[in-house]
């Protein structure tokens, strides 16, 4: 059996044998994958090939493909290839859409991306809801605003405060933690404005969330908000398209049963 070798790690050539099997795929999953999820991958892929006769190979580990692994890819007998995570995501939707002949299931984990648009027959994006954030928060930040408890909101550039929850001229409201000298700023509104809350709407390192505990007002973080993606739910859907030789193309969210969402301050 030929392979390539690239990261530690081989891609072997499936066997001419196993090219009477009913499918053939390629999993690309990303790095610092959990170990359970690791595990589980591992034990579904053997399921796979054992009851359903799908042949498999694995690359774990991969954001990004390199030019003789690519090479490999395009020429090699897969059916479908699943990609797993949002680094290998990203950079592989583009050579998906160099390779109409192949079907590309992608599965995106991250919260708060910009989704690409899919337009080609032969890809599939599964994706957390855009905005979910906001849904899941509206309702206690409206009420907080609705009973006059001023927030002072804390975000990065690329995470714009909704308008909804504070309007362009309440701006002296809202700290960039992206930009110098953000914290003495924050410092001086706060003593200026007196917040009933500090929130934080993008993700905010450790350290820098320390120092806002410091102004002894309290912290409310939403970017803590995760997404637990259900895998046994999403792996079922993605062995009955493998059986039936089938694909739901384009962009959709992961169905209520696929995703739960966790919420912690």
């Amino acid at each position: 059996m030929m392979s390539l070798a690239a990261c530690g790690r081989n891609i072997p050539v499936i066997d001419p044998a196993l090219l009477e099997s009913k499918s053939s795929i390629l999993m690309i999953t990303r790095p610092h994958l959990p170990d359970a999820l690791y595990a589980q991958i591992g034990q579904t892929l053997n399921s796979w090939r054992d009851q359903h006769h799908i042949a498999y190979e694995w690359l774990p580990g991969t954001a990004a493909l390199q030019e003789e692994q690519t090479a490999k890819v395009r020429a090699g007998a897969y059916d479908y290839i699943i990609v797993v995570g949002t680094e290998p995501v990203r950079n592989l939707l583009p050579l998906a859409s160099s390779m109409p002949e192949k079907r590309w299931i992608f599965l995106d984990d991250a919260m708060g991306a910009a989704v690409p648009a899919i337009t080609e027959k032969h890809i599939s994006l599964r994706h957390v809801p855009e905005g979910l954030i906001q849904s899941e928060w509206d309702e206690w930040v409206r009420q907080q605003l609705v009973t006059g408890r001023m927030i002072e909101w804390v975000t990065t550039a690329a995470y714009p405060i909704p308008a909804d929850w504070a309007p362009s001229e309440e701006a002296e409201c809202i700290t960039l933690a992206d930009a110098n000298g953000w914290f003495q700023q924050l410092q001086f509104q706060v003593k200026s404005h007196g917040p009933a809350w500090i929130v934080t709407y993008a993700p905010i390192d450790s350290a820098s969330m320390q120092r806002l505990r410091t102004l002894q007002v309290p912290v409310m973080n939403l970017a803590s908000t995760v997404v637990d993606l259900q895998w046994d739910a999403i792996l079922k859907d993605i062995r009955e398209q493998l059986v039936s030789h089938t694909l739901k193309p384009g962009s959709r969210v992961y169905q209520t049963n696929e995703m739960k969402v966790i919420k912690s301050s």
